[in-house]
């Protein structure tokens, strides 16, 4: 605020006068209708002393979980949300839309945009700030897939079926647990969302070349001795549990179409298809109803696998 031609620190106890120069920062509805509150709007003030930062906070706040931004926004002080906006709300990387309505979880990545006192203030209530920087914390992600070996490597037999993660289960229990630390220890590692999107990209493409070139010597001989039967059972096993799952969601849960979506594109364990649903949907929504299930189908299909062969073989005897 200017005063004639002095600045005027501003608080909350300041008290406007005619003639006062208000610079003011906010979202662009609120700044049409200023003039109608304040006054008309005027040229030439100076703002270079004013500098606005972004900075990301991992929400570790036990208080703040289950609210949405609108709730924070109306429940916290007023010293507290004075010169802080919210600009967007990230979960597993994706951006979440309808921030009014959505409510937070810890491990979310909210993007604060204000003046660095006001922004470190916020901060400070709502969790941990995110280390910035492109470097990719070797140590942590490597300990962890050596823990996520070893514990691949454990077998407990239940019935006679021997149990076990593998290693891409072991590796992904692991992932599980430290991404769960790293959501309320963020300053132990530091794991930047280009170098996961990588490893993401080329994962997918490895383990779909490896599948290819496994399959691939025996796939003419499979055709020749089962036909098209084989193609369409494949198909059913794909579409079949996601078709159930759709009129369950749908029918008993009463499930929203779009979180409901995203869940089965998790129960099926495939990146690639909440990709698509997000890409088709333009909007970041079905990642809610994805994240859970995607987690808990992961740790189950490693499990599940020989226990389904050992009920194949009883049933082939």
């Amino acid at each position: 605020m200017r005063r004639a031609t002095a600045a005027v620190p501003v608080a909350q106890a300041l008290t406007l006068e005619s003639g006062d120069e208000l610079l003011l920062v906010g979202r662009r509805d609120a700044m049409l209708e200023a003039h109608a509150l304040v006054g008309p709007e005027v040229a030439g003030t100076e703002t270079n002393e004013i500098v606005l930062v972004e900075r990301d906070f991992v929400m570790t706040n036990k208080e703040a979980e289950g609210r949405t931004v609108a709730d924070l926004r109306r429940e916290a002080p007023v010293e507290v949300r004075h010169g802080v906006f919210v600009k967007s709300v990230k979960r597993m990387g994706m951006q979440l839309p309808s921030l009014g309505k959505i409510t937070l979880q810890r491990g979310d990545v909210i993007t604060l945009q204000g003046l660095q006192e006001d922004i470190e203030r916020a901060g400070a209530v709502l969790g941990k700030e995110v280390p910035h920087g492109n470097k990719t914390s070797l140590v942590f992600v490597g300990l962890a897939l050596i823990l996520g070996l070893c514990i691949g490597h454990l077998s407990v037999r239940i019935g006679g079926v021997p149990m076990t993660l593998g290693s891409g289960g072991g590796a992904l229990l692991t992932g599980l647990a430290s991404g769960w630390l790293l959501s309320r220890r963020p300053t132990w590692g530091t794991f930047p969302p280009a170098a996961y999107e990588l490893l993401k990209d080329l994962g997918l493409a490895v383990f779909v070349v490896c599948v290819g070139l496994s399959a691939g010597p025996q796939a003419a001989v499979l055709l020749r001795e089962h036909g098209l039967a084989l193609p369409v059972v494949g198909i059913c096993v794909s579409l079949i549990p996601a078709l159930v799952s759709l009129w369950v969601g749908h029918k008993l849960l009463r499930i929203d179409g779009p979180i409901l979506i995203g869940a089965i594109a998790g129960q099926q364990a495939s990146t690639p298809a909440i990709s698509a649903v997000v890409q088709t949907a333009d909007s970041a929504l079905p990642v809610v109803g994805y994240t859970v299930t995607y987690a808990l189908s992961n740790v189950l299909l490693p499990l599940m696998g020989p226990a389904v062969v050992f009920v194949a073989h009883q049933f082939s005897h």
